[in-house]
């Protein structure tokens, strides 16, 4: 598959309340630097993809269309509803989708996510049908059992970030089926329902999920560097 010739369809999902930053609106809509959270990850695919998928709740479309209609952004990208799970919501996304050759599934709070690591991972799931990003662990761990806490080797761990990208096939076999609590993502929905070996590639540790008040403030910092 000749990367330059890839038709990538990207799946933003955007179906968080935001409990944990306890802001009066949900975490996709506080704004950085004059901008949402959303418009700025939306606006980081907008020149990589074929199409672009917004899974929103549906009590948050119109004040989403208020913002598109305000930024310029109209007619940019598909929207629709979402479900329950967050595995509900991608297979919503994965309807509304056109026809690609890979897909791209991302977190609406990842705003940070540069055009780079994109590219890594187009070029990894064109090579091997799948792509996940993930960077090295550089805080200390321990598990509790019932003896106490005992350390793991962090050598061995790695954090999984978005996006998650498949190609379109894969992806659209793998979620005919029911959810299931142990589908966490998009790769642990392919890697049980097909049995294949994931693809890994190279994540960036600033393109964070903006979780709390204290991400929100690394985020502003980061994006106003930029």
């Amino acid at each position: 598959m000749d990367v330059n010739a890839t038709r990538l369809g990207v799946i933003i999902v955007a179906g968080g309340v935001g409990n944990r930053m306890g802001a009066k609106v949900p975490k996709q809509f506080l704004e950085i630097g004059g901008k949402t959270i959303l418009e700025h990850t939306l606006r980081a695919f907008l020149d990589k993809a074929s199409e672009v998928v917004v899974v929103l709740p549906c009590d948050q479309h119109e004040r989403w269309g208020e913002i598109c209609a305000k930024r310029g952004l109209v007619g940019s990208h598909k929207v629709c509803s979402g479900g329950a799970t967050r595995f509900e919501s991608v297979k919503c996304g994965l309807a509304a989708l056109g026809e690609c050759d890979l897909v791209a599934v991302h977190d609406g709070v990842r705003p940070l996510v540069s055009g780079e690591m994109i590219d890594r991972g187009v070029a990894v799931a064109t090579e091997t049908g799948t792509a996940i990003p993930i960077v090295e662990a550089v805080d200390s761990f321990r598990v509790f059992t019932e003896k106490g806490f005992e350390v793991i080797d962090r050598s061995r761990l790695r954090a999984v970030q978005t996006p998650q990208i498949f190609r379109a096939e894969l992806l659209h076999q793998a979620y005919q089926t029911e959810p299931n609590p142990r589908f966490t993502d998009d790769a642990t929905v392919v890697e049980e329902r097909l049995g294949i070996t994931l693809g890994y590639y190279e994540g960036e540790r600033s393109n964070l999920k903006i979780t709390t008040p204290d991400d929100l403030k690394i985020a502003e910092t980061l994006l106003t560097k930029e």
